[in-house]
């Protein structure tokens, strides 16, 4: 899939990549059902040994959880008042202990509906017992890439501090079936940490982090149309900055 992108970049192990192509072959080994297995069955281990916490999921910067919030309800909230979005249907992926379900689609927004997709059960668990049973539709768990998310279903799919986990391949087709899934005026938030100049993949939990052009092309091969773009304003310097696209 990223074979007509071309980028140079690395690992977190300092093998270096004179293009992304060569790290995919290397880390998916050939793209073998194995190799695919194994990358994100590493990512998956790695959550499950997380605590289920707003701590927890955000690797220790609970800190940034208010400002993340407040920005990314200031970048959607338009859509809702200018371009007549919906509120009728959302979904979370990769939502964790549901903290993005809660505080930015319920309680910032106020979607009447709001389904999660964690592949976890024990932040899933903790989604159950802290969300308002009223306001959420469905709890699913499983994997973004393996996700029916059906047809003219959602007016919002937020995928966010989780792209970073899917090869180019997956997000590519989470684009389209996400697309599709869509109501009218619907959008898919994105929402991810960005590096400037060349990929970065780190070993520990099978994440690559990209630059936005990398991003940009993705969303364009799965038929996507980038509508906006902003950048998290308040977020501590010493971290990756963070885009967002709709």
């Amino acid at each position: 899939m990223s074979a007509n992108f071309k980028q140079k970049g690395g690992d977190s192990e300092g093998t270096m990549y004179g293009d992304i192509g060569d790290m995919w072959q290397a880390e998916l080994k050939g793209e073998s059902e194995e190799g695919v297995k194994e990358w994100y069955g590493k990512a998956v281990e790695y959550w499950k040994q997380q605590p289920a916490t707003v701590n927890g999921v955000l690797g220790g910067f609970e800190h940034v959880s208010d400002d993340d919030i407040m920005e990314s309800a200031g970048f959607i909230l338009p859509f809702i008042v200018k371009e007549n979005m919906q509120r009728v249907r959302a979904i979370d992926t990769g939502a964790g202990i549901g903290r993005v379900a809660h505080q930015l689609l319920i309680n910032k927004l106020g979607f009447a509906t709001t389904d999660l997709l964690e592949p976890c059960a024990h932040m899933l668990n903790k989604a159950k017992e802290d969300l308002p049973s009223d306001k959420v539709g469905e709890f699913y768990e499983g994997s973004i890439q393996d996700h029916d998310f059906g047809v003219d279903k959602y007016d919002i799919i937020t995928l966010q501090w989780v792209g970073i986990y899917l090869t180019d391949k997956d997000f590519v087709d989470f684009i389209m079936k996400a697309r599709a899934s869509l109501r009218p005026n619907g959008i898919i938030f994105i929402k991810e940490n960005t590096i400037r100049e060349s990929f970065l993949v780190d070993k520990e939990d099978s994440s690559i982090t990209r630059t936005m052009d990398h991003y940009k092309y993705l969303i364009t091969q799965g038929g996507g149309k980038v509508v906006k773009e902003v950048y998290q304003k308040k977020f501590p310097k010493e971290l990756f900055k963070v885009i967002m696209f709709a």
